[in-house]
């Protein structure tokens, strides 16, 4: 009988520190809400910024960095927000596309929308870089 005491104490207690080590493990998983919240933020005024840029910037090479940039803040948004297991990964992608862009807008000059899309991009980098690393 009391073997079967101490057998079925150490079974709930094994059990319990298994569920600990298991919430642990899956707090370390999730990202950081804000961290999360932050990069989908900037990605939207990213995507903004790219969008005004299109509409008043003439320079073509310019213009294919910031559709490349909208569609990859597109596509990083709408992963963070159902917490797709590949998110990390597209943020990485992300904060590349949002380094070329920015690059590109600097060299335009002093065109206001390409200022405006580039310190746009240089925080979306910064977000992404943050929630990937």
């Amino acid at each position: 009988m009391i073997r079967a005491v101490v057998s079925l104490v150490c079974g709930v207690l094994v059990a319990s520190a298994l569920s600990a080590v298991s919430a642990a493990t899956a707090a370390e998983a999730k990202p950081d809400a804000a961290k999360k919240e932050n990069c989908i933020k900037a990605c939207n005024e990213c995507m903004r910024a790219c969008r005004e840029c299109l509409v008043g910037c003439d320079c073509p090479t310019c213009e294919k960095h910031c559709l490349t940039c909208i569609e990859t803040c597109r596509t990083c948004v709408a992963l963070l927000e159902f917490d797709s297991p590949l998110a990390d990964e597209m943020c990485k992608v992300c904060e590349e596309a949002c380094e070329e862009c920015r690059k590109e807008c600097e060299k335009c000059g002093d065109m206001p929308c390409c200022k405006k899309c580039a310190e746009a991009c240089r925080k979306c980098h910064d977000a992404c870089e943050a929630m990937a690393h």
